[in-house]
């Protein structure tokens, strides 16, 4: 992430990236938070792997994990809306690409 954005959790297994200075023309935005998305989304879906230690055992066990994540995206400009509109709509374009087949990013439309 570049230093004027912000990574927060949100709760759970739920963050929340705020791009910060994108370009003023929507469409322009709305590729560049597609594709860090889309980077973030790629990142996450390299595999994990995980040292399970064993009592009865020296040798701990090396598991592969893979993760999957579904991003819910929405774009806004100033303080239009409220902080609880944005993230009630990032929220719903996050289940919408779930519903979509998971391990996706939804752009939330109005």
């Amino acid at each position: 992430m570049r230093e004027q954005d912000t990574v927060s959790r949100f709760g759970g297994d739920e963050f929340i990236v705020m791009l910060n200075e994108l370009t003023a023309d929507k469409d322009s935005s709305r590729v560049q938070a597609g594709i860090v998305a889309e980077k973030i989304r790629s990142i996450l879906a390299e595999p994990y792997l995980l040292t399970i230690p064993h009592v009865d055992r020296a040798e701990p066990c090396i598991v592969e994990h893979n993760c999957t994540s579904s991003i819910g995206l929405i774009l806004f400009i100033n303080h239009e809306n409220s902080e609880d509109d944005l993230i009630k709509w990032a929220d719903m374009a996050m289940y919408q690409a779930k519903e979509g087949g998971r391990n996706r990013v939804h752009f939330f439309e109005s």
